[in-house]
């Protein structure tokens, strides 16, 4: 089939949750699928990775939407209805490439990333379409006002949410929605009934992966992993320093911890300390995952599913998350992870795995045979395929 692929970022390099999905869901799409890519770049310097692409996208075209004019979008917002993510990346340019694009290759199927892209795709519903929006954005909104402590902060939080649930609405125009978990299919559905939602999850490069431990882990090493300039990631990281480390601290003095994962903002950077090391981004975050004893996820607030837990559970690094953290993995408690929501009990679960090697083993073990078997980008670009063939079947058929 003919692919048509719209995201609003160029999902190279994969260093980020939103291209990290894309690059592996092309990947796998383009063994079976012919793909045509239409992208916006923010800087003209993005052009050098299309190369990359090119191993799998038989056309790629990049539209140029510089910040200036998104700002301009987001201003002129303002008094409409709009969710400003939407209208950030509203183009003229882009509208023209698309239908250019869709007369010259009649593309069997048009797969949208997230929900900003959905006005370019949603008036062509004579082909079949698919939007892949990760997880309820909604969901994810009113999470976050609630963890915004700036009043003017929560006041814009609060319009971007409202805004966004009726906007949402729009996902009933395509004929598959796709999200990584139960809880944001639940959210979604909630939000607007008729949106046909199927769960498509986020996965880990097995190929990619070592096997086994290839060093000695540092004792008392702890390893928390992420794109920093991400809200609930800066948020868990201060969340951790400021009330968790100081009880692990006092009872494990040697404890280091590592904040690995590119653009911290400035109140990430201030957590770093003699015990505390913001790393910024590195080039293999294996390695990283590989040095430490533990690695944590104390995410408060989010939605989809985190990488960081994948690999760390793929890597069988023992780890330590919130509830909320694990969502739409289906782990158990003290099989594959440990689960505490509140300091003392996160403290508590990290000192237990400090102490005790066999648990360690146990968690390590489990965790990494059940990443490694239910999520792996193979087994899920399958799922996407036969997704594919779903919607297209009736116009397939006509076809005939």
């Amino acid at each position: 089939m003919r692919i048509l692929f719209l995201t609003s970022r160029l999902p190279y390099p994969p260093y980020r949750g939103d291209k990290l999905r894309t690059w592996n869901l092309i990947k796998q799409i383009s063994k079976k699928h012919e793909i045509t890519l239409l992208s916006f770049i923010q800087d003209k310097s993005e052009r050098k990775w299309i190369d990359e692409l090119k191993v799998y996208c038989k056309e790629i075209q990049v539209v140029h939407l510089p910040l200036r004019k998104s700002l301009m979008n987001c201003l002129m917002a303002i008094a409409k209805a709009t969710p400003f993510q939407v209208a950030y990346f509203l183009s003229g340019k882009m509208k023209w490439e698309i239908e250019k694009t869709i007369k010259c290759i009649q593309p069997d199927v048009i797969h949208t990333h997230l929900i900003r892209m959905a006005p370019y795709a949603a008036e062509y519903s004579h082909i079949p379409q698919v939007i892949d929006q990760t997880d309820s954005i909604s969901l994810y909104l009113n999470r976050f006002k609630t963890f915004q402590r700036n009043p003017l902060g929560r006041f814009l939080i609060g319009i971007e949410y409202k805004r966004m649930l009726d906007y949402e609405t729009i996902l009933s125009r395509f004929n598959r929605v796709l999200v990584c978990s139960d809880l944001d299919r639940r959210a979604i559905i909630e939000v607007t009934p008729e949106a046909l939602v199927e769960i498509i999850e986020n996965g880990v490069d097995i190929a990619t992966l070592p096997t086994g431990r290839q060093i000695r882990p540092e004792p008392f090493r702890i390893i928390f992993t992420g794109n920093m300039s991400y809200f609930p990631n800066a948020h868990g990281a201060r969340f951790f320093v400021n009330e968790i480390f100081p009880i692990i601290k006092k009872q494990q003095p040697a404890t280091t911890l590592y904040i690995v994962g590119q653009n911290p903002p400035a109140s990430v950077r201030s957590l770093a300390g003699e015990d505390v090391i913001v790393t910024g981004f590195v080039k293999d975050i294996y390695l990283e995952y590989q040095k430490s004893s533990v690695a944590i996820a104390p995410i408060r607030f989010g939605a989809g599913t985190q990488y960081k837990i994948l690999e760390s559970l793929a890597l069988g690094i023992p780890t330590v998350s919130t509830s909320i953290g694990v969502n739409g993995i289906g782990l158990h408690a003290g099989k594959e992870i440990l689960l505490a929501d509140d300091p003392e009990q996160f403290a508590a679960a990290v000192l237990r795995l400090f102490k005790d090697p066999s648990l360690r083993e146990m968690l390590s073990r489990n965790s990494s045979q059940l990443i490694r078997e239910h999520f792996n980008w193979e087994g899920i670009g399958k799922k996407l395929d036969n997704v594919y063939h779903s919607v297209s079947a009736p116009i397939q058929g006509a076809r005939a």
